[in-house]
């Protein structure tokens, strides 16, 4: 797995929009140039498929590998039904899911995917991405909104470790498992640590 990094957006939750919501996936080169062939599946809307009876404007993939919390709440299972990436014809995505006790709809802000791509060959190895608000907040100001956010999400750090989860979406039926999932068969567990 080439250059991975964890990358952890914040949720917005319609009945109580709490910062401490947030969602975590493991990116990596494959990950990236995946999203980057999904992309290449939404046509841009022009004047001329905007004519047309049915225009695809979306792609939605299963993200069965990410993470959702709420604050310190952990579920060992994820608590979340329909873990998924949603790539807009804008050229966006965000994450999507439905929160399993209330039936809450979980959503993040759109981020851009070339911006994503460009952190991501840019950065440094391993560093952690922090998007808040459709920010990337690791360069904010300490004193502002995602800088503070930032730091609420090192304090969680201390309580709760990253998943090492690989990065893969769950749309390529051709290729075989890797050889960690080989011996599960069905369900992949998710794996939560603590230091």
């Amino acid at each position: 797995m080439a250059k991975p990094r964890h990358v952890i957006m914040q949720v917005v939750k319609r009945s109580s929009g709490s910062a401490t919501h947030h969602v975590e996936f493991l990116m990596d080169d494959n990950f990236a140039e995946r999203l980057r062939q999904l992309r290449s599946l939404v046509p841009p809307l022009g004047s001329l498929n905007r004519q047309r009876d049915l225009v695809i404007d979306k792609v939605r993939v299963r993200l069965p590998n990410a993470i959702w919390r709420s604050g310190n709440e952990i579920d060992i299972d994820g608590g979340v039904d329909g873990s998924c990436i949603v790539i807009a014809a804008e050229g966006s995505f965000n994450c999507g899911g439905k929160d399993r006790k209330t039936r809450e709809k979980l959503v993040t802000y759109n981020f851009s995917i070339a911006r994503l791509l460009e952190l991501h060959a840019e950065r440094p190895e391993a560093e952690t991405f922090y998007i808040r608000d459709g920010v990337f907040a690791n360069d904010e100001p300490a004193e502002s909104p995602a800088g503070r956010w930032v730091a609420s999400m090192h304090e969680l750090e201390t309580v709760m470790r990253v998943p090492e989860a690989p990065s893969d979406f769950d749309t390529l039926h051709d290729l075989s498992l890797r050889p960690e999932h080989q011996q599960a068969g069905s369900g992949l567990p998710h794996r939560v640590s603590y230091n």
